[in-house]
């Protein structure tokens, strides 16, 4: 590890972020960093596998984030449509597409909920050594948490827009899911398409809760 107040490490910039805001997402620079021998995480030479390890950590953990936003989301959107009675006398939910909106949305809501407890328990089960379903509840549920409050906002209409509903700041925040703790696209390449090319890779393991043959030891 290496420590803040070491000579050559610099916070030269502190994104001011669109969303996200209760978090500082700061711009390290560092030169020339001399670090102690006893700041050593692990064993040479085992830093992709650390650092692998705890992203796993955490992709499993942004999918509670991400269903935490969604549901929010939903709760909104059904509570207007249960209320709202813009195009006749009786509320919009009585409407076939508002109904089949909400539907959908709840049960995204309930696949990206599902998973992420899937994947903890994954994690839990294998000693952090099954990585897969982890790191698919970040990539799925980022992006799709994208899309359910898109979605919600859709049926509030215009006024989701404003800062009238908390849709807008939800949508914020969402909007950071899939690019943080390593962006999906990046996330899809050096973890799962990796994954998949290891030898003995069976697409049975995660669903089983068999620890990957090439991390046994």
């Amino acid at each position: 590890m290496v420590p803040g107040d070491a000579a050559g490490v610099q916070v030269i910039d502190v994104y001011d972020k669109l969303g996200h805001r209760g978090v500082m997402t700061p711009r390290v620079h560092c030169e020339d960093v001399r670090v102690p021998a006893h700041h050593l995480i692990g064993r040479p030479g085992q830093g992709l596998e650390i650092v692998s390890g705890a992203f796993s950590w955490t992709a499993a953990l942004i999918g509670s984030a991400c269903v935490g936003v969604m549901r929010a989301a939903f709760e909104y959107a059904l509570d207007f449509a249960k209320s709202e009675r813009r195009l006749g006398s009786g509320p919009i939910i009585e409407h076939q597409n508002v109904g089949y909106m909400l539907a959908d949305l709840k049960m995204r809501i309930e696949a990206a909920r599902y998973l992420t407890w899937k994947s903890c328990h994954y994690l839990e089960q294998t000693g952090g050594r099954g990585e897969e379903l982890a790191i698919m509840t970040k990539v799925y549920c980022s992006e799709l948490a994208v899309q359910v409050v898109y979605d919600a906002m859709r049926l509030v209409g215009v006024e989701s827009y404003t800062k009238k509903t908390p849709l807008e700041r939800l949508l914020r925040n969402a909007l950071v899911f899939p690019l943080y703790d390593g962006g999906n696209m990046g996330v899809r390449r050096r973890q799962l398409h990796a994954l998949f090319t290891q030898p003995g890779y069976d697409s049975m393991l995660a669903a089983q809760g068999r620890v990957p043959p090439w991390k046994e030891q």
